[in-house]
């Protein structure tokens, strides 16, 4: 009797459990540019940043004064959409990104985007899949780079 009951347990694991056994698709959804709800503490590239200070923001960096104020600069992050892209254009090879890392609160490693400049629409590589950039422009993510 205790077999039968260890051998049932045993099929209804394996049958809650199918679903996982399967190899599962990449499927690259559209997402936010940033995490939704996430606590940004600094965004870099290239000797520049965009730091929170309180519940503020401010530019360093070598430019003394930048088109857009801190705060602007920080909602484009906040508004940016990446959307998959089927097909990469060729010519990104000869284009050299521009690395930015995102550090959030909590987690010790920050989300690293590598923005192709010159692309229309922009060009992200993000966690190994590409996307194009909406809802704002690389001007607006990276103002010290005009």
């Amino acid at each position: 009797m205790n077999n039968v009951v260890i051998i049932a347990m045993l099929v209804m694991i394996a049958l809650f459990n199918l679903d996982s056994l399967r190899p599962q698709k990449n499927v690259v959804e559209t997402r936010s540019l940033l995490p939704e709800n996430a606590y940004v503490l600094k965004i870099e590239h290239d000797g520049h940043s965009l730091e929170r200070i309180g519940q503020q923001w401010r530019q360093k960096g070598h430019t003394e004064s930048l088109a857009i104020t801190p705060d602007v600069q920080f909602s484009h992050w906040q508004r940016g959409v990446l959307n998959p892209v089927t097909k990469v254009p060729a010519d990104l090879s000869q284009t050299q990104p521009y690395i930015v890392v995102a550090w959030l609160a909590g987690n010790s490693n920050g989300l690293v985007y590598a923005i192709y400049p010159n692309t229309r629409p922009t060009v992200i590589k993000f966690e190994n899949n590409w996307y194009t950039l909406t809802n704002t422009d690389i001007d607006n993510l990276l103002p010290w780079t005009l």
